[in-house]
């Protein structure tokens, strides 16, 4: 029988040191240990005995308990009072919250159906049972759209898979092995710290260093090559590198012919991919794309972390399609350290959709693309609107459109959070909300594949209940009586652990009650991968996709522009000239930590970073307020002037709560939630901007 949770805090204060997981959704999932006393968390360190943290955790996560007992955290159920967004609210208590919910959930279900009820839940944890199955479970039954993720990496792994068959790719962690580390479109020292440690190893064995980014991200300046494409042109990059592969006889013919599909017709496309055409569509130097290409070929093993960042455009399937494609044609999946890791968390081999509760639903199941919350507030058929783990008022896109159907007063919204965040100024109830020190649960890591569990820490603040808590509460308020809304956090914990899938039976439970963490079994298509099967309908890496074919797709890889860029939309180009990039922060993130002052001295406020030239061109001096727009709305930054970004590119970095801007917009105001390729992913780096500096008469 489980320990109860007051057993489990009173072991926890007695050993002092406890056990935890930072929540976030990173790659790095660290363990971590927080220091307890007088029933306080004092301070939190990354777990020494951990192989990947050893020890270090990020700074964002490290400060986290002066969050716990912030002053402006919640802990008592709030009803609004004034106008929404005004964040005039009054205390009301959990009962109270409970049954205005109830009573007006009843009442759109009879009238409108539950489909008129949304769930929004972004990443902010990612714990199985307070992430994930709590609200699917719960919102399955009451019979909601259920919410389809497509935000952070859906358009890059839909293409990757098309290529792979698989979203599983090379270990990140052996590229102390490597010849050649490529870092393309990504930042890992701001996303990913702990590959630092292993780029470094790397290193310290002569392995040579790449980064292709618009932007100058940490460590750029110590590689042998850094290359700057346009926004959204790395596809092109990538096949004009292969041309040269192929034209040069660098390619692995061997490897090819017996692993992978359609190459013929393949190298019969690169031909239309001259480094000539890749210059004029990437802005990187001909000579500069054969010297990288020849460099990739020639060094064995030679790895790619693709980041997320180069696939959120709307050819982002594509371009992660093709990426895959140039350690096919080297050979580097011959190397354990070879090959290319995309990070997404399909990696970790297990799914978890059975313990969802998909057969309590009343009603056929059906979702919508997160991204596009913003259309599904338009009109009148969406009644209400509830929200966890997320802040979609300052991480969606296309913020004016959002906005108008946040204050709808037909709209009934309800947020669960520790903070009054942007999103919960326009709620109609306000759920005080439990934080990660404060609750049990377990988390798989997608990074290092492995599950890790997460024990509490301390009590909560009276008033504040965790995810799963709320919906045992909301399930008893709205009559459901299924087995599955009485269980606790040990019981979900359990039913994960006791899935039939391979990567969780392979799970040393004493390890991982023991130490936190347990590596994840191997599953038949990772042993198949480093045996060259590869799970596509050939067995091979495709090349060429039937599949593709059949759904009237380009069966190949093949280069698209994004739908706003220079080449996409020459004629918004015209007025919109500059490609607007919205990076990660180191002090932020998402907009986790955005209610602050950066920790860094470049990102203490909102700023936008621009090339001296292009700043040069529209007035624009260090530290001046200027307006970035277009027709989607605008949002005020401090200019930046640095060479960090490339000329045509302005870049703003995390996304900090409305109060921190000078208008209260930030860059999503302008930004897009049209889909990319494939998979539904969102697309806002594809976003053409204007920029103008601000007179003085209209600063504030």
């Amino acid at each position: 029988m489980p320990a109860s949770p007051e057993k489990l805090i009173r072991e926890a204060v007695e050993r002092g040191n406890v056990l935890g997981v930072c929540p976030h959704d990173c790659p790095d999932s660290c363990s971590v240990l927080a220091q307890v006393e007088g029933g306080r968390v004092l301070r939190v360190d990354g777990n020494p005995d951990h192989p990947v943290t050893r020890g270090t955790i990020c700074r964002k996560y490290r400060e986290f308990p002066s969050r716990l007992y912030d002053g402006a955290r919640l802990c008592s159920p709030l009803k609004r009072r004034g106008a929404k967004g005004s964040g005039d609210f009054e205390e009301i208590s959990w009962e109270q919250a409970l049954a205005v919910i109830g009573d007006r959930w009843r009442k759109i279900i009879a009238d409108d159906g539950a489909h008129a009820i949304l769930p929004f839940m972004g990443s902010g944890t990612e714990g199985l049972v307070h992430g994930h199955l709590a609200p699917k479970r719960f919102f399955n039954r009451l019979g909601t759209l259920q919410l389809v993720r497509t935000i952070c990496t859906k358009a890059g792994r839909e293409g990757y898979r098309i290529t792979m068959g698989t979203s599983l790719g090379a270990d990140p962690t052996r590229i102390a092995e490597a010849e050649l580390v490529v870092d393309w479109g990504v930042n890992t020292a701001a996303t990913n710290m702990h590959q630092q440690t292993y780029l470094k190893a790397a290193r310290r064995n002569g392995a040579k260093y790449a980064v292709v980014n618009p932007l100058a991200v940490t460590g750029a300046e110590r590689a042998e090559f850094f290359l700057r494409p346009r926004p959204g042109t790395d596809g092109a990059l990538a096949l004009s590198m292969m041309r040269v592969i192929a034209e040069e006889d660098l390619h692995d013919g061997e490897f090819m012919s017996r692993h992978t599909l359609g190459g013929d017709e393949f190298m019969e496309r690169l031909r239309d991919y001259p480094p000539e055409r890749g210059e004029a569509i990437t802005g990187v130097a001909a000579d500069d794309i054969r010297s990288f290409a020849r460099a990739y070929a020639e060094s064995a093993p030679s790895f790619i972390y693709v980041g997320p960042g180069c696939q959120r455009h709307s050819n982002g399937g594509m371009t992660l399609r093709t990426l895959a494609c140039l350690p096919a044609l080297t050979g580097a999946w011959r190397h354990p350290a070879g090959g290319l890791y995309f990070p997404t968390s399909t990696c970790f081999p297990a799914d978890f959709e059975s313990l969802e509760g998909g057969e309590l639903r009343p009603n056929p199941a059906a979702g919508y693309n997160m991204i596009h919350l913003g259309r599904m507030l338009e009109g009148e058929g969406i009644k209400s609107l509830y929200v966890l783990n997320g802040n979609p008022a300052s991480v969606l896109y296309d913020q004016n459109r959002l906005r108008k159907g946040l204050v709808r007063d037909d709209l009934f919204t309800v947020v669960h959070e520790r903070f009054l965040t942007d999103t919960a100024r326009f709620a109609d109830i306000v759920l005080p909300a439990t934080t990660q020190f404060e609750q049990n649960d377990i988390h798989f890591s997608y990074y290092h594949p492995s599950l890790l569990l997460n024990r509490q820490a301390v009590r909560p603040p009276v008033g504040c209940r965790s995810n799963l808590d709320t919906f045992r509460a909301l399930a008893v308020e709205m009559g459901f009586a299924d087995d599955c809304f009485g269980d606790d956090e040990e019981a979900v914990i359990g039913q994960v652990l006791g899935l039939e899938a391979p990567a969780v039976r392979g799970v040393d439970r004493e390890m991982l009650d023991r130490e936190g963490w347990s590596p994840a079994g191997v599953d038949p298509a990772q042993a198949a991968f480093v045996r060259h099967r590869y799970p596509t309908p050939s067995g091979r890496i495709e090349l060429r996709s039937e599949r593709e074919a059949a759904l009237g797709r380009d069966p190949l890889p093949g280069y698209v522009p994004p739908k706003e860029s220079r080449d996409g939309s020459p004629d918004l180009f015209q007025q919109y000239p500059l490609q607007f990039i919205t990076p990660s922060a180191h002090s932020i993130h998402n907009s986790n930590y955005g209610e602050r002052e950066g920790f860094r001295e470049d990102e203490r406020e909102p700023r936008l970073l621009i090339h001296p030239g292009d700043a040069r061109r529209r007035g624009i001096g260090e530290g001046q307020p200027v307006r970035v727009h277009n027709r989607r709305g605008e949002c005020r930054l401090l200019a930046q002037v640095t060479e960090d970004v490339r000329p045509g590119v302005v870049a703003a970095r995390g996304q900090w709560w409305d109060w921190r801007y000078v208008d209260g917009a930030n860059a999503n105001f302008t930004t897009p939630d049209f889909p990319a390729d494939l998979g539904g992913g969102s697309a806002f780096n594809s976003n053409l901007v204007e920029v103008t500096a601000i007179p003085p008469e209209e600063l504030p």
